[in-house]
């Protein structure tokens, strides 16, 4: 007896016919009748009375599937709990990063089997912490460097949040590949005035939450999008330029280029997790991915 014959006994008594119930499992009569059959013979009881106008559940039949519903009662909760379970989903709340598509990829097939959804939500400073400090997202990615590092860190502290390095990074400027100062090797604050500048809309908090690197100039225009395609295409489709640390993997790379920022300082990338909640497995092994992909680019000089 195994419960596939349960149930075959539930439909068969539910809709009163062989041919009925054969329908709605998706299966030959000829197969359900015989699967039945052989459960009356293990069973060494008469389940159904069988004629020409249907089946119909005799005594031990009645008594049997008594029993089995309770079976299948048990059984589709059993499912249900870990269907439920494999909805689970994984979220990291970043800047707007072009690198982590790859490892978001990777830990998406290595986990197919306990995960269903993963998403990471390009957004603000603010939100990021946000989002890790309330569980909404499992992992944070933001920068510090020594205009930010103080008022972060205590946002960190306030909210019980732990940041861990993953390197240090320069600045590097973004400019379209035509772009009159693409040429250069090395480009100071100097050449980009008279230029305007594309950032990424923070919230209007009075603290100090940019995400790009530079700064803004006096009477610099300023075109803002919260959208990374959008940066993106204005930079191929003007002169203006953006900022930030350089970490291109996509096919973006073939349309700008990267120039060092000179006396740039240094970027502290990291990770956010927060404290009242150990790392998953599949937190980790993202993590991971993102080293293995930083140390690829970096020994490929692709961190521009």
């Amino acid at each position: 007896m195994n419960f596939q014959q349960c149930r075959y006994v539930e439909v068969v008594a539910r809709v009163g016919s062989f041919s009925q119930a054969a329908k709605e499992l998706y299966m030959t009569q000829p197969n359900l009748s015989c699967s039945i059959k052989d459960l009356e013979n293990e069973l060494g009881v008469q389940l159904f009375t069988r004629s020409n106008t249907g089946a119909r559940l005799t005594e031990d039949g009645h008594d049997f599937l008594k029993y089995a519903k309770r079976i299948i009662g048990e059984l589709d909760l059993l499912q249900q709990r870990y269907h439920d379970e494999f909805k689970k989903s994984f979220t990291v709340a970043s800047h707007h990063y072009d690198f982590l598509s790859i490892p978001l990829a990777k830990v998406a097939q290595e986990f197919k089997e306990e995960y269903q959804e993963f998403q990471t939500i390009e957004t603000t400073t603010k939100k990021i912490l946000d989002s890790v400090a309330s569980f909404e997202a499992d992992l944070g990615i933001i920068y510090l460097d020594d205009e930010n590092e103080h008022i972060l860190s205590s946002a960190l502290q306030y909210h019980d949040l732990e940041f861990t390095s993953l390197g240090e990074f320069p600045t590097r400027v973004f400019l379209r590949r035509d772009h009159p100062l693409a040429h250069k090797s090395v480009i100071s604050e100097t050449d980009l005035k008279g230029y305007n500048q594309i950032r990424f809309r923070q919230e209007q908090s009075g603290l100090n939450f940019d995400e790009d690197a530079l700064d803004i100039h006096d009477q610099q225009r300023i075109l803002y999008s919260n959208d990374r395609g959008t940066v993106m295409n204005l930079l191929c489709a003007t002169d203006a330029y953006a900022s930030g640390l350089g970490i291109v993997n996509s096919f973006v790379k073939d349309q700008i280029v990267l120039i060092p920022l000179q006396n740039s300082p240094k970027h502290t990338l990291g990770y956010v997790t927060n404290r009242k909640k150990k790392l998953s497995d599949i937190g980790a092994s993202f993590i991971n991915e993102i080293k293995l992909s930083l140390e690829e680019f970096s020994d490929k000089s692709q961190l521009f």
